[in-house]
């Protein structure tokens, strides 16, 4: 069955970049020029994906306004002649967007199981809103590739990479049974491990394509900690043999993290066609500073 929607949850309070978050959603903070959940939703996009379901707090109004009309600022832009920025302001409402409320916070799985309305029992993708991967014009993006090998297998599907030292205790980790075209088929999953309890050196990263029925699952697992995991039905997947993982092309950036933000901010405006150049003689004469 062909993947046609995805779940982007964008719920979390963002307590890590207080106190900018407590006015302002952390998927609405900019990377360069636009807010990170936009890059997810164009990532979407260019991977065919057809419909998005944001999973958003109560207090998260100004997500859904980024993606809704703007009828004034859209008359004045074109009263003053402003036609690209007209453009600009028009791209973000042409995504085929749907909103879920989140009112209690339990978790990635309580999240995913907020757009159930939305989802029934059909395959969907699942993008973090803290993660962007960028793709190179003509370079097969993580979730287009994501979409071939469960198109091909039937099988749900994770983004993997390759961590090390202390690094490996901050992600999902995947048991690799067997590799064969760059595609692995995972055995076991362990939530943060220590590097004693690894099983291997590759990490659970953002992106997701979830088979049919996963709403099913998580609904009959038992809450830990008050929390719904998402990995323990990824787990029950992997066991029996439901479940496989690939890298990606591509740079990813974790802009969950305070230093992640800043190296993809600098990095998208070098690759700016409007401001690259600058951008890279300005950090050229800050290094010899330094």
């Amino acid at each position: 069955m062909k993947v046609k929607k995805a779940i982007i949850p964008a719920a979390g309070l963002g307590t890590r970049f207080l106190p900018i978050t407590k006015a302002v959603p952390k998927p609405m903070l900019p990377v360069f020029d636009k807010p990170t959940i936009q890059y997810i939703a164009e990532e979407l996009r260019r991977a065919g994906i057809e419909e998005l379901i944001i999973v958003v707090g109560p207090d998260s109004e100004v997500i859904m306004r980024h993606f809704g009309a703007a009828p004034e600022l859209e008359k004045r832009l074109l009263s003053d002649g402003k036609q690209k920025l007209y453009e600009i302001e028009q791209a973000t409402c042409s995504f085929n967007v749907k909103f879920a409320i989140q009112k209690e916070a339990n978790g990635l799985a309580g999240a995913i199981l907020c757009a159930e309305e939305y989802i029934g029992d059909e395959p969907f993708a699942l993008l973090l809103g803290d993660e962007l991967i960028y793709a190179a014009d003509g370079e097969q993006s993580c979730m287009e590739r994501l979409l071939e090998i469960y198109e091909k297998t039937g099988k749900s599907v994770i983004a993997t990479m390759e961590v090390f030292g202390d690094d490996v205790s901050k992600y999902g980790n995947i048991g690799v049974k067997s590799e064969e075209n760059g595609v692995m088929q995972v055995d076991a999953i362990v939530e943060k491990p220590t590097i004693a309890e690894a099983l291997s050196n590759y990490a659970i990263i953002g992106r997701y394509v979830l088979a049919g029925g996963i709403m099913s699952r998580l609904k009959a697992l038992k809450p830990r900690n008050n929390e719904i995991y998402l990995t323990d039905v990824l787990d029950e997947l992997a066991e029996k043999g439901e479940l496989s993982a690939s890298t990606f092309n591509g740079v990813r950036y974790d802009v969950g993290d305070k230093l992640g933000f800043v190296k993809a901010n600098i990095e998208y405006a070098l690759m700016s066609a409007e401001t690259g150049e600058d951008v890279k003689n300005y950090l050229k004469e800050l290094a010899e500073k330094l």
